[in-house]
């Protein structure tokens, strides 16, 4: 009966351990999504000299209430969403599939900085 218990614990621990490293590589592999997706040649993750607005200023400016609209100007780019700035349509940039998008849009939010 011990041995299952502690099979049972251990390997409890080993999945905890594989849920927490894909959760620690999940910012990684949605920045490298952003760099292949070429989001990275206009945005920056700070706000040292942007082509565009930076991702923390677009998660600062937006609420979860956009959500919809930002993956929606991820899959259509477009003007109208940030003063001048011109979003290049998808003919002109990496096609990005509605499940990118959304990953993108989250990995935008979590940069949201902490409101005073």
């Amino acid at each position: 009966m011990k041995r299952i218990i502690v099979s049972t614990t251990l390997a409890s621990c080993l999945c905890l351990g594989s849920v927490a490293a894909v959760a620690d590589s999940h910012g990684m592999s949605t920045m490298q999504l952003a760099e292949e997706k070429k989001c990275m040649a206009c945005h920056t993750t700070s706000d040292e000299l942007p082509r565009a607005p930076s991702f923390p200023s677009i998660a600062q400016r937006y609420s979860m209430d956009e959500y919809d609209r930002l993956v929606q100007v991820v899959l259509t780019g477009g003007e109208d969403h940030w003063g001048s700035a011109e979003m290049p349509e998808m003919d002109l940039r990496a096609e990005v599939s509605q499940e990118e998008a959304e990953q993108l849009v989250n990995w935008i939010f979590d940069m949201k900085e902490d409101e005073m």
